[in-house]
């Protein structure tokens, strides 16, 4: 798909510091909105926009995200800086943003993540929690963010948010996630405080540079709620060797030398008056909502949204969702990881 036809490359050299004839380039990862590398011989961007085709047009809200990152960036946080909003649907029938571009290493996979010894990992590791802690510490009630979503029951509204898409999409009946909706409708904790939720907080989520973190990036799940929702993302996403049927197959903390995820929690919990006694909970949480991301995924992918793609990839991603749901359904779950 021609995205960046003449027309639409002349309008944004207009906007932000860019030749008319710029490169683009589209990011590898990310598999719900859209990121493209854009560049001249001089300055480099990120452009963001929603998928191709049919979409849930409140899953892809570029606008939101694009304020969010501006207030935030404001407030002295981990983002890149936003740096134009189009939502004119003149040029283009779909909304999109463009921010300054982060210097660094994104460590999506195990084969990036080996190029850091054990010390760095620990370092890089720390960085990442130091840099959640940051997220959660942010007074988001008294922010232009207060609005962003309502502050009580963030859990119980994120179960129905997510299987109403679910069940607006769905193609085929799974019965774990069916076990798992079940299991986490019965078990849902007291919202300890109201803070920024990431939605996706996982280490090839974010940038790093000289072994820290400088960037958090993929906002499009941020809202208000219960920010314990984000460590038991990083739990979950937090594999290691021994986890033979993890469903976080490229996961970078499968190279060794990484903290373990007991570690993890320990680092977050020695600076956080949070209790964590549900970690499990929220671990559970992450693995659901992730069997509902790639389900989502696979039906974009079949559907041409994404434009043409491998029959092999859209057959990962519907096994993905299998993964992910058979874990968000064991019982005994945080025993079974750590």
């Amino acid at each position: 798909m021609d995205f960046f036809e003449k027309r639409l490359k002349n309008f944004i050299s207009s906007k932000i510091d860019i030749s008319e004839d710029f490169n683009f380039e589209q990011f590898k990862v990310g598999r719900s909105n859209i990121t493209y590398k854009i560049s001249d011989d001089a300055n480099t961007y990120v452009l963001r926009r929603p998928p191709f085709g049919n979409k849930l047009e409140s899953a892809h809200n570029m606008s939101r995200e694009y304020k969010i990152l501006n207030v935030l960036y404001k407030n002295g946080l981990r983002v890149p800086k936003p740096l134009y909003l189009y939502d004119e649907k003149k040029l283009t029938n779909d909304d999109f943003y463009i921010m300054e571009f982060i210097e660094g290493a994104t460590i999506a996979n195990y084969d990036v993540a080996e190029n850091y010894d054990e010390i760095e990992k620990h370092i890089i590791s720390k960085s990442f929690i130091e840099t959640l802690l940051e997220i959660h510490s942010f007074n988001v009630v008294d922010s232009e963010l207060s609005n962003l979503g309502q502050h009580e029951n963030y859990v119980e509204r994120q179960i129905k948010r997510w299987n109403k898409q679910f069940q607006a999409q769905k193609v085929r009946d799974i019965e774990d996630l069916d076990k798992a909706t079940a299991l986490l409708l019965e078990n849902i904790p007291t919202q300890q405080i109201i803070g920024i939720v990431h939605g996706d907080y996982r280490l090839d989520n974010v940038r790093v540079n000289k072994n820290r973190v400088t960037a958090v990036l993929d906002w499009e799940l941020c809202t208000l709620g219960d920010p314990l929702a984000d460590l038991g993302t990083v739990i979950a996403s937090w594999n290691d060797q021994t986890e033979k049927d993890s469903p976080f197959v490229y996961s970078p903390t499968l190279s060794n030398g990484f903290p373990s995820r007991k570690d993890m929690i320990e680092y977050y919990s020695h600076n956080s008056t949070l209790d964590l006694r549900n970690i499990e909970f929220y671990t559970r949480l992450s693995f659901w909502k992730h069997a509902m991301i790639m389900e989502g995924v696979f039906v974009r992918y079949s559907l041409g949204s994404y434009g043409k793609v491998n029959e092999n990839e859209i057959e990962s991603f519907k096994n993905s969702t299998i993964m992910f749901a058979r874990k968000a359904a064991s019982k005994n779950l945080l025993e079974e990881i750590t």
